[in-house]
């Protein structure tokens, strides 16, 4: 029998490109004694309208202060930014052809972004050669900056060491030291002990898991329930953290948590 031939895939591995960014965001909060954070993984950003909606109606969601956005085109983030006022970077990783549109990450903030980097992760899948990437801006307080990062790693059906690679990427490009860190997004985890491996990389470098007991945050592909996104922090206090289970636009549920400056 013939071979049978992966779908093609557009690959970018240009660390400085494609990169799409906007500024929508409104008046400049004052001096906030808080911040709100999301990570959502939005399901090939298919459902933007549903998206915006939820995003717009659901607390805390509506008061983020963040969105760090997972399987997203330029199109749909610059719809979600634009409408709900916010400021963005995004970088497509690549184009599959499932979808035909570019998929990658994007941070959105009420704040100026600044110093954007796309982290190529290493380890490409094994079958289809899909790349995973980060995203990376700087958000310019008015008495500091944070460090946000928007992650995507591997499926879990690759092996235990390709994610690893990937997470161990991120953990030298944040490196260590007390500058506040905000590191978000979809980590594939689906097993306790995926997640303590999780812990324990960025504890090398002084982040703590800030949505711990935020709870599942993802049911697909026959599995149990599983809290594979994930929100880790440094410099701040944890004040509060959750799961939305009212939005339905994507496999995912966003994640969330208030933190202390």
């Amino acid at each position: 029998m013939p071979e049978l031939s992966q779908p093609q895939i557009e690959i970018y591995e240009d660390p400085h490109g494609p990169k799409f960014e906007g500024h929508f965001a409104g008046p400049l909060p004052q001096n906030p004694q808080t911040l709100k954070v999301a990570s959502y993984n939005i399901n090939d950003g298919i459902e933007v309208e549903q998206v915006i909606r939820e995003l717009g109606m659901y607390n805390p969601l509506r008061e983020s202060d963040f969105f760090l956005l997972q399987e997203m085109d330029e199109a749909g983030t610059e719809e979600i930014a634009r409408e709900l006022k916010y400021n963005y970077i995004y970088y497509p990783s690549t184009m599959p052809t499932r979808i035909e549109r570019n998929f990658g990450n994007a941070i959105l903030s009420r704040w100026p972004l600044s110093h954007p980097k796309k982290l190529i992760l290493p380890r490409k899948h094994p079958t289809n050669k899909q790349l995973r990437i980060a995203v990376r801006a700087t958000a310019e307080l008015p008495e500091r900056e944070i460090t946000l990062y928007s992650v995507h790693t591997e499926t879990y059906t690759v092996i235990t060491k390709h994610r690893k690679a990937q997470v161990r990427a991120i953990v030298d490009d944040i490196g260590s030291g007390e500058n506040p860190v905000i590191v978000g997004g979809d980590f594939n985890t689906v097993s306790n002990r995926s997640i303590r491996r999780l812990k324990r990389l960025f504890g090398e470098i002084g982040l703590v898991r800030a949505s711990a007991g935020a709870g599942t945050t993802v049911k697909k592909y026959k599995t149990r329930p599983s809290a594979a996104d994930h929100i880790f922090t440094r410099g701040f206090e944890v004040k509060d953290k959750g799961t939305l289970y009212a939005a339905l636009a994507s496999d995912h549920f966003p994640v969330w948590v208030e933190l202390m400056l």
